[in-house]
Parts: structure tokens; sequence; C-alpha cells
């Protein structure tokens, strides 16, 4: 499939690709849709059992204190309350986000196997996909890794450029402030792109077996070059897809409190149509690879038969 595509492809066929792709394999994607759901059901229902039963705790303790006398021996009380049920939720947040970064990242890893070997021509069950998967399994998880490092990291500095903006407010140095403000906007705006070029790197890995890591984000900086309006059509549409999903999570949540089965039944929609939003994002990922790497193997050739040509006639 990818190497029969001769013509340059439209501007919007990366998105139709997302959408077209699993109709090629339907039971592979399928069995790769019902895995998302599974995963996806078990952590939403995870947070919404362990997770923020204990925010709304200490929420409500909060609330509390702010109403009591300090000098009460209830407030004191309440005062540890907190600070217990903070420890609590602290270090199950961070098991929780462990777990899903896990699980999410084997998912994702799958799914991207899924879309690039049936993007390529290859047909797939989805036993034989998971033992493809398993022998080039170093590749991607590497990769991810370390986009996971540099994500933090620049997570990281544009906390730290926000709590200086933060500071010179407070002690009113107006211009040093405008200063650190313009790179800090710039730096939000770029980190969309930055995202998309990573998760790029990631499709890299697992469609050149040998290129991870490092190699495999640049690889992607490269292939993206001079496509910028198309990472910000897949940015505002994923994105909206999600928004205008959202309101049913909501809905789910506030018809559990009365009605558990009508809040399971929502929670479950929502599962779905989120997996189908994540299944479409990938296959696009991958269509848009194939897309690059296909107008960056064209030039290549078309600059090859120039030098050539040039050549002869010297």
């Amino acid at each position: 499939m990818a190497t029969g595509q001769s013509s340059t492809p439209s501007f919007f066929n990366f998105l139709k690709e997302g959408v077209l792709l699993p109709s090629r394999n339907r039971s592979l994607f399928a069995a790769v849709f019902v895995v998302i759901v599974a995963t996806t059901s078990l952590l939403l229902f995870a947070n919404d059992l362990a997770i923020q039963p204990l925010a709304d705790e200490v929420l409500a303790d909060v609330k509390a204190l702010n109403g009591t006398d300090p000098g009460s021996p209830d407030f004191s009380h309440l005062l540890q309350e907190i600070q217990d049920d903070t420890r609590e939720l602290l270090l199950a947040g961070a098991a929780y986000l462990l777990c899903a970064v896990v699980v999410g990242s084997a998912v994702r890893i799958v799914v991207l196997f899924a879309a690039v070997t049936t993007y390529s021509g290859e047909l797939h069950t989805f036993g034989s996909l998971l033992g493809k998967a398993r022998a080039q399994l170093k590749g991607p998880v590497l990769t991810l890794a370390f986009v996971y490092v540099v994500e933090i990291a620049y997570v990281a500095l544009l906390t730290a450029m926000a709590a200086l903006i933060v500071y010179l407010a407070m002690k009113g140095y107006t211009v040093m402030l405008l200063v650190v403000y313009l790179p800090l906007l710039a730096g939000i705006v770029f980190m969309v792109y930055f995202a998309f070029v990573c998760n790029l790197g990631v499709v890299v890995a697992v469609a050149e077996p040998g290129c991870h890591g490092a190699g495999a984000v640049r690889r992607a900086w490269r292939l993206a070059k001079g496509k910028r309006r198309r990472a910000v059509v897949f940015v505002a549409v994923t994105g909206l897809l999600a928004a205008a999903f959202s309101p049913v999570h909501t809905l789910a949540r506030a018809c559990a409190v009365g009605n558990v089965a009508s809040g399971l039944l929502l929670e479950l929609v929502y599962t779905a149509l989120m997996a189908a939003v994540e299944l479409f994002g990938l296959c696009a990922f991958a269509a848009f690879y194939y897309e690059c790497k296909g107008s960056s193997e064209a030039a290549a050739t078309e600059y090859e038969k120039l030098s050539t040509q040039e050549a002869n006639d010297a």
C-alpha cells in the first residue's frame, strides 16, 4: 500500500487513511479496538473507584477546615486527616500513573504495529501481530522512554519559567517579566508541534527496525519538515473529537450517583468513543509517516536524476 502511492497525496489524505485503514484488516483492528476499550475501561474504573474518592475526600476536608475555628480540637483533627488523605492520594496517584503509562504504552505499541503493518500491505492475525511486536519491541520501548524523558524535561523547563514569571510579577519587574513571558509563550506553542514530532518518532521506531531513541525522533523531525500545517490540523481534529466526547464522561459520573447501571453504561460508551479516537489518531500517524517517507524518497530520487543528468551533460 505504501509503495503503490506514486502521486502526491492530498492535504487531508492522512486523515482519510486514519478512518479507512482499519477496514483493510477488520478482524485485526476489531481485536485491537477491544483491547483499547478493555484497558481504557479498567483505567477509568480504577480512577473512579480508587483515586477520585480520595481527591473528593481531601477537597471536602479542606472546605470543612476553612469553616472551623483554628483553636478548636476539630481543626487539628481535620488537619491531620488532610495530611493523611493527601499522603494516601499521592501514593495511590503515583501507582496509578505508573500503571497507566505502562499499560498505555503497551497498547499504543500494539496499535502502531497494526497500523504500520497494514498500511505497508502485511496481513496479520492478532496473534501473529503480537509475535512481530514482541520480536521488535526494543526499538519502540527505547523510543517511548526517550520521548517521556524529553517531554518531562521540557515541561519542567516551562514550569520553571512560569515560576520565574510569578516571582517577577510579585517583585514588579515589568521589563524582565515581558522578556521571560514571550519565550514561555513561544515554548508552549512549540510544545504542541514537538509532541507531534515525538509521537511520529515512535511510529518511525515501529516502521524502521534499528532506528530508535534520539535517532527515531531526529528522523521524524526531518520527515515532518515543511508539514507543520498538517500537524496543526491533526492536533486540532483529535483535540476537538476528545473535547466533544468528554461531556459523556461527566454525564456518566453524574448518573452513577443515582443509577449505577446507567453510569456504567455511559462510561462504557465514553470509553468506546475515546478508543475510536485513539485508533483513528494512531492510524493517521502511520499514514502521515508513509506520506512523508514517500515524498522524501521521491525528492531524493528526483535530485539523483538531476545530478546524473548534469554529470552526463558535462
